[in-house]
């Protein structure tokens, strides 16, 4: 029998999602809800299954194996908590929660119900990044310093503090995560925030200018600039890792790049995976072990950001949540 798929959210990156599991075999796409019904109804259209406009509707007339929320940063209310406990596997978009409490509350519905989750670090999969990660294995980093810097998204409700939690909660949470994989986990965060560039624009109030510094639990410390900015274009982002007597930058699409060159040989750069083909493996399977992201990771992706902004309003350095559970 098919995985029966679900959607809740039917925005453009559910989209991509939905095209990427149309191509798979053995997978189909049962249903799809969204808030807006003619959105639901033209993915439906698109890509089978039946249009909803209510998950709890959703989620008690079907019979799902697995579910993605794709949903914007403030819109995740229980969809996840009742799906797990009705034990459909859980793919979850970036950021995976509003705040840390639910974040928790989700992870703990997860965990309790021991259904498989993921969220949605595809850049993890990236061949580049798996170079890293093999190459990184037993060195010392003693250094991180990463940045994203972009343009403004025409979403209306990314640009209100309340609704996305800022570009670092809602976009620069890739390099974050990134950091994490690479380096390890963050304790502590101090950051600066402004508006310097876009107070012009109707309905902002996030700021345009980030400024972090962290503290890793293995004593290594970072930082990280990102910005929305540049609404013309002309951004980029990327992570350069200092060693001893060695510069590893993580980013390039033809995978990472060691200085000086006699330094080290950084390796072959191995094959990338697409996240929904292993997610979709790990549900058909029961075996979750390719699995490079899943809910936990997001959450403590988020804590790091969550922190970041919670300093940008003290002034202070801020511990991160699960820094303080040990």
């Amino acid at each position: 029998m098919a995985i029966q798929v679900g959607f809740v959210g039917a925005g453009g990156r559910a989209r991509s999602h939905m095209r990427s599991l149309a191509n798979m075999d053995g997978v189909e796409i049962a249903a799809i809800c969204d808030v807006n019904a003619e959105t639901a109804q033209s993915a439906t259209e698109e890509f089978g299954g039946t249009a909803y406009t209510d998950y709890h509707e959703m989620l008690d007339k079907e019979e799902l194996t697995a579910m993605y929320v794709v949903v914007p940063t403030f819109a995740h209310y229980d969809a996840e908590i009742l799906a797990a406990q009705k034990g459909i596997h859980l793919f979850l978009e970036k950021p995976v929660a509003p705040t840390m409490e639910k974040a928790v509350e989700i992870m703990d519905a997860i965990k309790g119900a021991g259904v498989l989750s993921c969220a949605g670090y595809q850049i993890r999969y990236a061949g580049g990044t798996q170079q890293a990660k093999a190459f990184l294995e037993g060195r010392t980093i003693g250094m991180a310093v990463a940045h994203r810097w972009g343009g403004l998204p025409g979403t209306p409700w990314w640009r209100v503090m309340e609704q996305s939690g800022g570009q670092l909660v809602e976009q620069t949470t890739h390099q974050v995560d990134l950091l994490r994989y690479l380096v390890g986990e963050i304790d502590e965060v101090h950051a600066y925030y402004a508006l310097r560039t876009m107070a012009d624009v109707e309905n902002l109030d996030i700021p345009d200018v980030y400024s972090l510094t962290f503290r890793f639990e293995n004593g290594a410390v970072g930082s990280l600039s990102s910005c929305c900015a540049l609404r013309e274009g002309g951004g980029n982002s990327g992570i350069n890792l200092i060693l001893e007597n060695m510069r590893v930058t993580v980013g390039g699409r033809d995978g990472m790049v060691v200085s000086p060159d006699e330094a080290a040989d950084p390796g072959p750069v191995p094959e990338g995976r697409d996240i929904d083909e292993v997610f979709m493996e790990a549900v058909r399977t029961g075996d979750g072990s390719q699995i490079l992201s899943d809910f936990e990771d997001g959450a403590r992706s988020l804590d790091v950001t969550l922190a970041a902004n919670k300093s940008a309003e003290t002034g202070k350095p801020e511990p991160t949540y699960f820094s303080t559970q040990k």
